[in-house]
């Protein structure tokens, strides 16, 4: 009977255990103001003897800690810094907080007493997947490639007491993404949370020209001369200094020269001189006058070198220095003139004046047959127009009533086509219209004494 009461309160004392210790009415009732056994970790951050929110606030930490660690890329001659908070480093989610403030109070008595057991002969460790935006990663590397992308430079050339002097061409660099990518990955997936260094993968990069390519650039293409021996010494000056401007100026394939880039500003700062130039129909003295010379004699070098006009206008009177629709006028505001290199190779402007004439060559490589093909530019008058009978009359207060000088004689008008004529073999082969021009009638410009007695 003795021994059946023993059975008996044995038996009482378990189930009253069993009772008491059921996870599910310790959770309810203690979870928030439970704690972790000692030896507990997650990762690498021990979480013994803390409560659920102190755990959860340990990790957070931990995962910030890990963010704000980075790693250098070295891009050539420069570096830059990478974030892992950049990257959107995280842990992926879990329960093991849950788990762990059950350890050996959650299950039944046998697994509570393994469980304590367990953690008395050693840690007991939750591992952590942690992962990152691997999108992110590879547009931050084509950014970085953007940014420190090293453009090459061209070889260069020009002309000096008639002769070729060449710039070699200098390498760039640029960063190869894939590579690149592939390396830092490597790195991140077998983090050992220490800051570390990744070398980009770099690759020389070589321009379109080099020095050699351009040594083939050496034959004229197109000349022309015209010449300004009335021309007074500031005028004479105007030319010499647009000249100077433009010569030597390389342009490569696919370029266009505006001679508002090398002539502007019309001012005496950029060496330019008061000379005569249209104005409203008559010649006034104006900074820069003259320049027009200069676009006009390249304009017809340009011709035929056959390189494609962009833009090109008509004086609004003809001019003396060429023919008509051989011209193009500048005018700051309203006329510019300008081409585009339409070959396959850089092309070199020279321009020089001496003995009262100004000069442009068009150095190229030379692709046409000139041995059969020959280019010929010819002008037809459309239409003449007679200038007006009725003379432009200003009055001078500070001279006599007979006082009479004709100041700018009277100018006849037309309308001019110029075509561009193909020859080969001596026969001609193709005639195109190359522009159509129209210059103003103008009538003459007298002034008169209106002094009074």
């Amino acid at each position: 009977m003795k021994m059946l009461n023993k059975y008996i309160s044995i038996f009482l004392f378990t189930f009253a255990l069993l009772v008491i210790w059921s996870p599910k009415e310790a959770n309810a009732a203690n979870q928030e103001e439970d704690t972790i056994v000692n030896g507990v970790y997650i990762d690498t951050v021990d979480i013994s003897g803390m409560t659920v929110r102190e755990a959860q606030a340990a990790l957070k930490n931990h995962i910030e800690g890990l963010r704000s660690k980075s790693f250098a890329v070295i891009i050539g001659d420069n570096s830059t810094i990478i974030t892992m908070g950049e990257l959107g480093y995280k842990y992926d989610a879990n329960n093991h907080i849950q788990h762990a403030i059950g350890l050996g109070k959650a299950g039944n008595l046998i697994k509570r007493y393994k469980d304590n057991k367990d953690i008395e002969h050693g840690k007991k460790i939750y591992p952590l997947t942690y992962s990152y935006d691997e999108n992110k990663l590879r547009q931050i590397i084509e950014e970085k490639a953007e940014t420190y992308k090293v453009s090459p430079k061209n070889a260069s050339f020009t002309r000096k007491n008639d002769k070729f002097q060449f710039t070699d061409h200098v390498l760039g660099s640029k960063m190869e993404v894939e590579p690149t990518y592939t390396a830092i990955r490597e790195k991140l997936d077998n983090w050992n949370r220490m800051d570390f260094v990744v070398h980009a993968t770099m690759v020389d990069v070589e321009p379109q020209f080099t020095k050699e390519s351009l040594e083939k650039s050496t034959s004229i293409l197109g000349e022309y001369t015209t010449k300004y021996k009335s021309s007074s010494e500031d005028r004479a000056a105007n030319l010499a200094n647009g000249v100077r401007l433009i010569n030597n100026t390389v342009l490569y394939p696919g370029e266009v020269f505006s001679s508002y880039t090398y002539l502007l500003p019309f001012s005496i700062d950029n060496g330019y001189y008061m000379a005569g130039s249209y104005n409203a129909g008559r010649v006034e003295q104006t900074i820069g006058g003259g320049a027009c010379q200069v676009t006009t004699t390249l304009y017809n070098a340009i011709l035929f070198a056959e390189l494609d006009v962009v833009e090109r206008s008509a004086h609004s009177m003809t001019v003396s220095y060429v023919d008509l629709a051989f011209d193009a006028a500048i005018a700051e505001g309203s006329k510019n003139f300008r081409f585009r290199n339409n070959t396959d190779m850089p092309i070199l402007i020279e321009a020089f004046s001496e003995d009262r004439e100004v000069t442009f060559r068009i150095w190229g490589h030379e692709t046409r047959d000139t041995d059969k093909r020959t280019v010929k530019y010819e002008n037809k008058v459309i239409n003449e127009i007679a200038p007006p009978s009725t003379e432009e009359i200003t009055k001078d207060p500070t001279k006599p009533t007979s006082y009479r000088k004709v100041t700018q004689s009277a100018k006849r008008g037309y309308t001019a086509e110029l075509y561009k004529v193909i020859y080969e073999n001596g026969v001609e082969v193709n005639r195109e219209l190359v522009n159509k021009s129209h210059y103003n009638a103008e009538p003459a410009h007298v002034t008169i004494g209106s002094k009074q007695d």
